[in-house]
């Protein structure tokens, strides 16, 4: 079997047999790949800390017949502030699984591997970004552009993505069908297939788009603002995806939670992050899913 080194980053793990544990992680030079770790759910396990959701670590693996094996890992970092952070959390879950249901196995855009090096540093410099951020909506809401832009999803932000008007008018509306927007003509003769989008909105995407993570959180955006730019990037992300995010109702349950705002959210009590999850929409599966990958505690 071949020996290879990898860096990645974990975007989701689920069970195997009674002891192991399938990672799929994205790495700049191999993109997002799947491999097991043996005995990673025993509780003396040296991958337990490794094989955790968002774990940023250099792998080193034995390629397997069908699925890779994980012989050693070295963690640099496990963003122990998203896990203890609640809203976060559900963010940083969110734009993990983005990414693994956007790119393909075995590359970045479109299962090549071109474009995986971006990608994987697009995702780094977001959890780093998203760990310090006083307003982790708009962080992802950058990553969903960005990471949209990378994998030759760019929306049309200049002009009419059907005319090819250069003056869309006031207010436009955003066609996933079209690739972005439409003018008030184009929109009226879709029958309604757009959702309205106005201008200030449209160049706060474009801001996003063209700002680091840094700088993100310093743009001021109404709360009609932010709805309309979250409901453009959903419908623009949905038709690509073509289903809807599993993570989504978790990610929508905690941001309704009391005493959550702009900045930092609410803490993961004791019961940590499988009683949190059973708390917001989707209950258990969610902590199944986000959290120890459907091993229940």
């Amino acid at each position: 079997m071949a020996l290879y080194r990898t860096e990645g980053i974990v975007l989701k793990t689920r069970n195997l047999g009674e002891a192991d544990r399938i990672v799929t992680f994205y790495s700049p030079d191999r993109g997002k790949a799947r491999a097991v770790a043996r005995g990673a759910r025993r509780p003396r396990s040296r991958f337990v800390s490794s094989t955790q959701m968002f774990a940023h670590a250099d792998f080193l693996v034995f390629s397997g017949k069908s699925l890779d094996n994980i012989s050693q890992v070295e963690v640099k970092t496990s963003f122990p502030r998203l896990h203890d952070d609640l809203v976060k959390l559900a963010f940083a879950s969110y734009a993990a699984e983005l990414l693994d249901a956007m790119a393909e196995e075995g590359g970045g855009a479109d299962g090549g591997d071109e474009g995986s090096a971006e990608v994987f540093g697009l995702l780094l410099s977001y959890l780093h970004a998203l760990s310090a951020a006083r307003d982790p909506e708009m962080t992802t809401r950058a990553f969903e552009i960005k990471l949209a832009s990378i994998l030759g999803y760019r929306p049309v932000l200049e002009s009419c993505a059907r005319c090819g008007a250069a003056d869309a008018g006031g207010e436009v509306g955003f066609d996933p069908g079209a690739g972005g927007l439409v003018c008030t003509r184009c929109m009226a003769a879709q029958g309604g297939a757009a959702v309205r989008l106005s201008r200030g909105a449209v160049e706060v995407l474009k801001k996003l788009l063209a700002l680091d993570f840094d700088r993100v959180s310093r743009l001021g955006a109404s709360p009609g603002l932010r709805a309309e730019m979250e409901r453009a990037m959903r419908v623009h992300l949905d038709f690509r995806l073509g289903r809807k995010l599993q993570s989504l109702g978790f990610l929508a349950a905690v941001r309704v939670a009391p005493g959550q705002g702009q900045g930092e959210g609410p803490q993961v009590p004791g019961g940590g992050l499988h009683e949190c999850a059973r708390q917001g929409q989707g209950g258990a599966e969610h902590a199944d899913r986000l959290g120890e990958g459907g091993h229940n505690p």
